[in-house]
């Protein structure tokens, strides 16, 4: 008997060796990994009208968006008040944010081109388009304020001629919406995200054309 009770403590002692995680995981199992995909709604990209003509000639190169901090990460982000920012451990984006917000800003370029020739997102392409489309992500998570829950989108876009790196259209957008019937349904919650950033990118796109075809509506208008 004693010489099988050195042998369990023995066995005990190479696993913490080998790492209290290995010890820790056979009486602890933390909650299943969850990875979600943020979408385009279709109401905000198939159904969408094409808005006018393009107001910039040559090609334009959605970069990927700049995601610092804790939104470079895969874990979705949370938000407790404006006091606490944090990600989930359990929860998080199937592909990177930055891949993602490209995507998604591509597929709404499609229906609203700025530029003569289709916006493409691919970061394997050299760059060596005529214009440079640049995102950067400001806020992109749940937020929690006592029993409410809800979803904060802001970025941040400047569009850059490539041959000089010379900035021709800055803009900045941000909208916070509750989430329909908050439950712990980490869906609803996605599913608001993904329809704040249509709205978002929309609002952005409509505001480089709008400020990139004045000149040119100048231009066109006859003298009085």
């Amino acid at each position: 008997m004693i010489r099988v009770i050195r042998v369990i403590v023995l066995g005990l002692l190479a696993l913490g060796a080998s790492g209290c995680g290995a010890i820790t995981s056979l009486f602890e199992k933390g909650p299943p990994l969850e990875q979600y995909q943020l979408l385009v709604p279709q109401s905000a990209d198939a159904t969408l009208p094409r808005a006018g003509t393009p107001v910039l000639q040559g090609t334009l190169a959605i970069m990927p968006y700049v995601t610092r901090g804790i939104y470079d990460d895969r874990g979705i982000v949370y938000r407790v008040d404006d006091l606490q920012l944090a990600a989930y451990t359990s929860r998080e984006w199937a592909f990177t944010l930055s891949e993602m917000l490209g995507t998604a800003t591509q597929q709404l370029l499609e229906r609203r081109p700025l530029t003569a020739e289709p916006a493409v997102f691919d970061p394997r392409l050299p760059r060596s388009s005529t214009y440079q489309w640049r995102g950067t992500v400001r806020e992109f998570e749940e937020v929690n304020r006592g029993r409410q829950v809800l979803a904060a989108v802001r970025l941040d876009v400047e569009i850059a001629r490539s041959v000089d790196d010379s900035i021709v259209w800055r803009g900045s957008e941000r909208l916070e919406r509750a989430v329909p019937e908050p439950t712990k349904d980490m869906r609803r919650v996605v599913g608001t995200l993904s329809e704040l950033t249509a709205e978002v990118l929309t609002k952005l796109i409509d505001s480089a054309r709008a400020d990139l075809g004045a000149p040119a509506a100048a231009a066109a208008r006859p003298p009085r």
